[in-house]
């Protein structure tokens, strides 16, 4: 038996070879959302050290997925339950670059998967795969280590009908 996940389409990022400065954050049933730089510094900061690519390890700066998903009301803690344990978090890259994460992988109280929307490496802003970039520091290999993420997509998976 095969089975298959199905995410809503939507609208690739932008093509334009400028590095957008913010962040559309889509909630399924919700309106979107536009993250900046001034509404990602009224959450909380996070800090990791990690190292990708043979690079020595670097102090990354900025904000834990959880925190922002938190905002936008996505279930946690004791309310993912049911079918939000179905939910899937698709981060996409200016590139069209794509990672996955299931809402129960992202969550303290579940999998725990540490995840940091970083905008500052060693104190400094991202000059290279900025202005945000995605560390995952658990991650044995950087792969979804996104640069110049554009779009955090939060939306249910459609599981096959018998």
């Amino acid at each position: 038996m095969v089975g298959c996940i199905a995410l809503p389409a939507i609208a690739a990022p932008s093509s334009d070879s400028t590095t957008s400065q913010s962040i559309r954050l889509l909630v399924d049933g919700k309106a979107p959302v536009v993250l900046d730089r001034a509404s990602l510094s009224a959450l909380p900061r996070a800090s990791v050290t990690a190292s990708a690519h043979h690079e020595p390890p670097s102090q990354w700066q900025g904000v834990a997925l959880e925190d922002i998903l938190r905002k936008a009301n996505v279930p946690s803690g004791e309310q993912l339950r049911g079918k939000a344990m179905t939910t899937l978090v698709r981060i996409t890259a200016s590139d069209h670059y794509q990672v996955v994460f299931t809402l129960a992988e992202l969550d303290p109280m579940l999998g725990n998967t540490q995840v940091i929307l970083a905008d500052t490496q060693d104190g400094h802003p991202l000059n290279k795969g900025g202005p945000f970039r995605l560390i995952v520091p658990g991650d044995k290999r950087p792969a979804r280590w996104i640069r110049s993420v554009a779009t955090i997509e939060v939306a249910q998976s459609a599981a096959p009908t018998p």
